[in-house]
């Protein structure tokens, strides 16, 4: 009987998606306003795509402003907009080689995928606290947070996998499993998914490459991640919390 009804309990369920105007982020959107719940999407950039919902609503945010989002979350609070579900899908990187980082760059993707994911989660936590709500937070990983890339992958691409954002998923799996441990008294769960490469158009070499390494045979899709999404944001998970779930076809395994 728990699965008759699985998509009803997001009904009118408020999900706050960070980076919604992302490759990943505007599936997850699109994906939860299809079982009708109510998304709020933070994101600087205005979305690229029109959703005709009235259960979608777009606020410009710069995640690393902690004055912005404090304003954010009040400002939801007193619209009776409490988020239920927090998903911190924000995420950056840079491509230049380890030995020409400059600090801007370094500095820019910390603020963005650790200072952003901290923040939400602490005025999320906050909040749902103070109204002893059992709110629900997934945190977005990679599986460079669990292994170390093989750069034989990126050739001559021009791409490659820098250590900042390979620092700063692994930050964030490790934040995951502290927060769901601090969390878990007053009802709160806290997971992360660790997506694999998801297609976007990359050279041909670093995709047969890729596929190589990856048992099932191809990258991923965002559409590949929507299940461990809803699983991990549903009662399905309720004795789920301080976990990584790695979606990657496999490219992780024995590391």
């Amino acid at each position: 009987m728990i699965l008759k009804n699985f998509f009803d309990e997001f009904q009118d369920k408020f999900i706050l998606i960070t980076g919604g105007n992302g490759q990943i982020g505007s599936e997850l959107v699109e994906s939860y306003l299809n079982v009708s719940a109510r998304v709020i999407c933070l994101d600087p950039e205005q979305p690229s795509v029109d959703y005709k919902s009235n259960r979608f609503e777009w606020i410009k945010a710069d995640i690393t402003n902690r004055k912005e989002i404090k304003e954010i979350f009040l400002s939801l609070v007193n619209q009776n907009k409490i988020p239920d579900i927090l998903i911190n899908c924000a995420g950056i990187s840079v491509f230049t080689p380890f030995e020409d980082r400059t600090d801007e760059e370094f500095n820019e993707v910390v603020h963005v995928n650790l200072n952003g994911t901290f923040l939400l989660s602490q005025y999320a936590f906050r909040l749902w606290k103070e109204k002893g709500k059992k709110g629900i937070i997934l945190n977005f990983g990679s599986i460079y947070g669990v292994s170390i890339a093989d750069m034989r992958i990126y050739g001559d691409s021009g791409r490659n996998s820098p250590e900042v954002y390979a620092m700063t998923k692994a930050g964030i799996i490790h934040f995951t499993k502290y927060l769901a441990r601090y969390a878990a008294p007053y009802g709160i769960r806290v997971n992360c998914i660790s997506p694999g490469g998801i297609f976007a158009n990359q050279s041909s070499d670093f995709i047969q490459n890729y596929i190589y390494k990856t048992p099932l045979g191809r990258m991923g899709n965002p559409t590949d991640l929507v299940g461990g999404v809803f699983f991990l944001t549903s009662s399905l998970s309720e004795y789920v919390t301080g976990q990584n779930l790695l979606i990657d076809g496999g490219f992780t395994i024995g590391d």
